[in-house]
């Protein structure tokens, strides 16, 4: 078992440890998680499960409503107080607005966040949707990874073909310098993900709000994945949690439930990510960590 984590896929911590979310467009992630999940949890609740469990972590500004810019203030601020365990931040923008390149940018060089999560369920907005064009171009020649929610997503009001990885591959092919990272893993569209990233070495996968449990076995859906993790993809899978939809301690406790290599299992948890922290945002873990 690997001893050392990063968690690329964290959401943004609320001050308080719940939120209501009745009458917004993630009120059905209480109807499917249930009690687990209560719309958030405070920064000190994350910090302290960060340290508990030997995770670093990567804040990405997941952002569906309301003010971007807001958003990136706060991720930027989380990772300014706990710059040991939050290593890095990925910002965010809405496609739709006149400003949207301007928004990210200023994340960038004044907040010190790199990259772009982008929600096309949530906006209603597809990754191959000319809006979002400007947006690939500037992270493409400043070197910034986007982020993009694949598969699934349980509100009501966003259509789940948004979510389908054919888009990615189009946009890996109109962006082949691009580095993309289908967040969820692209449920329930698994093989063609897997197909995805066969093809594109540039991009990669995590499994935030997955059990490790869940993606074995006959009946869930995700059947090849485990065995694609160990083998032709290995390169190109992060672990993630989607803080809080999955807590650290049930993420790690079945990380043995994918049967991995060591060697997988190294590269899934830590290494690949390390790689993608070191060539975006210019930090080497192995040097930070004195090994």
């Amino acid at each position: 078992m690997s001893s050392r984590f990063i968690d690329f896929r964290i959401r943004p911590a609320d001050e308080a440890t719940s939120v209501d979310l009745s009458g917004t467009d993630s009120e059905g992630y209480t109807r499917i998680y249930g009690d687990d999940f209560t719309g958030g949890r405070s920064l000190d609740h994350l910090v302290r499960d960060l340290e508990q469990h030997g995770v670093l972590g990567v804040m990405q500004a997941e952002w569906e409503d309301d003010d971007p810019v807001a958003v990136n203030t706060r991720v930027a601020e989380a990772i300014a107080a706990h710059p040991d365990r939050l290593i890095a931040g990925i910002a965010t923008t809405d496609p739709r607005l006149p400003n949207a390149v301007e928004i990210l940018k200023h994340a960038h060089d004044a907040q010190g966040l790199r990259g772009w999560n982008f929600q096309p369920g949530f906006l209603k907005v597809a990754a191959t949707d000319p809006s979002v064009a400007p947006l690939l171009e500037y992270c493409q020649e400043n070197g910034h990874p986007v982020t993009v929610h694949t598969g699934i997503n349980f509100s009501e009001t966003g259509p789940i073909k948004f979510g389908h990885p054919g888009t990615l591959d189009e946009v890996a092919c109109a962006y082949p310098g691009l580095t993309l990272v289908a967040s969820h893993g692209s449920w329930p569209w698994v093989t063609e993900m897997l197909a995805v990233l066969w093809k594109h070495s540039n991009v990669y996968a995590d499994f935030g709000a997955i059990a490790p449990k869940r993606m074995v076995g006959p009946k869930g859906g995700w059947e090849p994945v485990a065995h694609w993790m160990n083998t032709m993809v290995s390169d190109q899978v992060l672990l993630a949690t989607d803080w809080p939809m999955i807590r650290h301690e049930r993420l790690l406790a079945e990380l043995s439930c994918l049967n991995l290599s060591d060697e997988s299992l190294d590269k899934y948890t830590y290494r690949n990510a390390a790689r993608l922290i070191d060539k975006h945002w210019g930090t080497s873990l192995d040097t930070l960590q004195g090994e």
